[in-house]
C-alpha cells in the first residue's frame, strides 16, 4: 500500500497534461483577447470609414450645389451681354438709317449712281427693321430663360438641403458602408431621424449641416442662429423681390443690381463696349480735316452697358440696356491746336430696353417707343463669405459634421436600462473582479443557460467611458454616454472649399465653378456643442481653459 502511494509520489507522468491545460487556458484566453480586439478594432475602422464617407459624400453634394450655382450665373451674364449687344445693334441701325441712310436718299438722284444709292437706302431700312424686330423678340426671350435658370438654383438648394439630412434607414451612403451605422445622437438631439426638411426645421433636427450648408449665401440663415425659417430658409422670398416693384435705394435690392450689372458690364466686347469700325459706318471713328480758317473734326463715339437709375429719375426705369452711337462735330481757330474745339451740332442715336418698353432716340431729343420690354435683372444667388475669428470659423467655407455610433450587440447595465436581457458579448472587465466562472459575478450580467457568469470577454460595452467614480458610486455620466453612443461613436468633417488653383487668395464666389470637396480635421466651430452632449467634461475644459485646447 505504502509502495503504491510512494511510487505515485515520485511518479513524473501527467505534469505535462497539467502544464498544457494551464497553457492552453493562457492561450484560449490570448486567442479571445486578439479576436475581441480585432474585432472592436475592425468595427471601429468600419464605423469610422462610414462617418468620412458620409461626410465627403455630404461636402461633394455641397461643392456639387455651389458650382451649379455658378455656372448659372455665368450663364446668366452671358446673356445679359448678348442683349447688351442686340442693342448695340439697334442703336449702330438706327445711326446708319439716319446719317448714311439719309445721305444715300438724297443721293439717289444722282443719274447712274442713284439705284445704288437708292439700294443702300433700302438695305439700311431693312437691317435697321430686322435688328429692332430681333432684338424685341430675343431681349423677353432671353430674360425668361434667365428667371428659369434662378429657379432651377433655387431648386438645388432645396435639393441639396434634403440630400443633407442624414438618415440610417436611407439608401445611400452609411447603409453601404456600415449598416450597423446610425447618426448619433448629438445630430438628432434625441428626436426621430428627419424624413424631410419641414421636420428638419420644425423640430430642430440635424439642421447645424443645413444652416452651414446656407450660412455662406447672402440672404441665407446665420450659422449661429438655433434654428432657420422653415418659410424662407434659403432667402428666396428676398430674392424674388427683383422680380416685382421697389425702390433701388433698398440696400437688399440694390447690392444684387449692382453686382450683376457690374458683372454683365465687364464682360463685353469692345464692339459693344465703346464700338470700333471705319470711318462712317463704325460705331467709333474720327475724322480731322484743317481749313485755312480753322481746323474741323468729326467724332463718332459709341456706349453700351447696363445702366441703373434714381427712383426720381423720368418715372424711375430703374434697370436699363443701354446702347447708344453719337457724332459730334467741332471746329476750332487754326490748325496749331492753341484754342480748343468748339461743338457745333451733335446727334444722339440711342436705343434703351426698360420696364417701360424701351425707347429709340434720334437726332438728338425726340424720343419713340419701339416695344422693347425689359423687366431688369432678375434674381441669382450669391453669397457673402464675410466672417470673424476665420481660424474657427473655417475661413467662411461650409462644412458638415457626422458624428454616427454603433449598437455593438451589448446589452445595458441595470443603470442604462432594460435589466431584463442579457448580454451577448464578452467583458474583460470582470475578469479583474474575479468573476470568470458561473456563479463568481455580481449576478447583473449572468446568463444561466451558457453557464458563464460576468466574465464575458470584450472591450465594447461595460467598461466604456468608466463604471465607477471616486467615491464607488456607479458612474451615471459613463452610464449615459453609453446610451446614447450604443458602444461606439465615430466622427468626421467635410467641407466644400474654394480653391484657383495656384492662387489661395481668391474670395469664395458664386461666379467661379473652382468649388470641390474635401476631408477636414474634426475642428469646428460647433463641436464644442456635438462633444459636450456626449462627454460632459469637454465643457470643463472649454470654461476653464476656452480655445487654447482646440485651436
Amino acid at each position: 500500500m505504502f509502495h503504491i502511494l510512494r511510487r505515485m509520489r515520485r511518479d513524473e507522468r501527467g505534469q505535462a497534461m497539467v502544464i498544457g491545460v494551464v497553457a492552453m487556458l493562457v492561450l484560449a484566453v490570448s486567442v479571445m483577447a486578439s479576436v475581441s480586439i480585432g474585432h472592436g478594432v475592425y468595427e471601429k475602422i468600419k464605423l469610422q470609414d462610414a462617418a468620412d464617407a458620409q461626410a465627403y459624400s455630404l461636402a461633394v453634394k455641397e461643392a456639387r450645389a455651389y458650382n451649379f450655382l455658378a455656372y448659372t450665373n455665368r450663364a446668366m451674364i452671358v446673356h445679359y451681354s448678348a442683349m447688351l449687344t442686340v442693342m448695340s445693334f439697334v442703336s449702330h441701325a438706327v445711326y446708319l438709317e439716319q446719317t448714311v441712310g439719309g445721305a444715300a436718299s438724297q443721293l439717289r438722284v444722282i443719274p447712274g449712281l442713284g439705284a445704288i444709292f437708292a439700294g443702300v437706302a433700302a438695305a439700311i431700312k431693312a437691317w435697321r427693321r430686322t435688328v429692332d424686330a430681333f432684338a424685341s423678340i430675343l431681349i423677353p426671350v432671353l430674360t425668361q430663360l434667365n428667371i428659369a435658370l434662378w429657379i432651377a438654383q433655387e431648386a438645388m438648394l432645396y435639393g441639396t438641403l434634403l440630400d443633407l439630412l442624414t438618415r440610417a434607414d436611407a439608401d445611400g451612403v452609411l447603409k453601404r458602408t456600415d449598416p450597423k451605422a446610425q447618426p448619433g445622437f448629438a445630430m438628432n438631439s434625441g428626436h426621430p431621424y428627419p424624413t424631410n426638411l419641414a421636420q428638419a426645421a420644425n423640430e430642430g433636427v440635424d439642421h447645424s449641416n443645413l444652416k452651414n450648408f446656407l450660412h455662406i449665401m447672402d440672404d441665407g440663415p446665420k450659422s449661429s442662429d438655433p434654428s432657420f425659417d422653415l418659410t424662407d430658409p434659403t432667402g428666396l422670398r428676398m430674392r424674388a423681390r427683383l422680380l416685382r416693384d421697389n425702390a433701388l435705394s433698398d440696400p437688399d435690392m440694390a447690392k444684387y443690381r449692382l453686382l450683376m450689372g457690374n458683372l454683365a458690364n465687364s464682360v463685353r466686347r469692345e464692339w459693344t463696349a465703346v464700338g470700333t469700325g471705319p470711318l462712317l459706318i463704325g460705331r467709333k471713328w474720327d475724322f480731322e480735316m484743317c481749313l485755312l480758317i480753322g481746323q474741323l473734326r468729326i467724332e463718332k463715339t459709341a456706349d453700351s452697358q447696363l445702366k441703373s437709375f434714381s427712383e426720381s429719375f423720368e418715372g424711375n426705369r430703374k434697370d436699363q440696356l443701354f446702347a447708344s452711337d453719337d457724332i459730334k462735330i467741332e471746329v476750332r481757330p487754326g490748325c496749331s491746336g492753341l484754342f480748343d474745339y468748339k461743338t457745333v451740332f451733335e446727334l444722339r442715336f440711342r436705343a434703351t430696353a426698360d420696364a417701360r418698353g424701351g425707347f429709340h432716340q434720334e437726332n438728338g431729343g425726340r424720343k419713340t417707343t419701339r416695344h422693347h420690354e425689359w423687366r431688369g435683372i432678375t434674381p441669382f444667388l450669391t453669397s457673402d463669405t464675410s466672417f470673424v475669428r476665420p481660424s474657427q470659423n473655417h475661413f467662411g467655407y461650409p462644412c458638415n459634421v457626422i458624428l454616427l455610433s454603433k449598437d455593438m450587440g451589448a446589452r445595458p447595465t441595470p443603470t442604462d436600462g432594460d435589466t431584463s436581457k442579457k448580454a451577448k458579448v464578452f467583458q474583460m472587465g470582470n475578469l479583474s473582479r474575479n468573476a470568470f466562472m458561473a456563479g463568481h459575478g455580481t449576478g447583473k450580467w449572468d446568463d444561466s443557460q451558457e453557464e458563464v457568469g460576468g466574465g464575458f470577454l470584450d472591450m465594447t460595452w461595460k467598461n466604456v467611458g468608466g463604471i465607477y467614480m471616486d467615491n464607488g458610486s456607479v458612474d451615471g455620466d459613463a452610464s449615459d454616454f453609453r446610451a446614447k453612443t450604443k458602444g461606439m461613436m465615430a466622427m468626421a468633417v467635410g467641407r466644400a472649399i474654394y480653391h484657383r488653383p495656384g492662387d489661395w487668395k481668391e474670395e469664395p464666389n458664386f461666379f467661379n465653378p473652382l468649388w470641390t470637396a474635401r476631408l477636414a480635421p474634426v475642428k469646428t466651430h460647433w463641436e464644442k456643442e456635438a462633444l459636450s452632449q456626449m462627454v460632459p467634461e469637454w465643457e470643463f475644459s472649454q470654461h476653464w481653459f476656452g480655445d487654447a485646447l482646440n485651436y
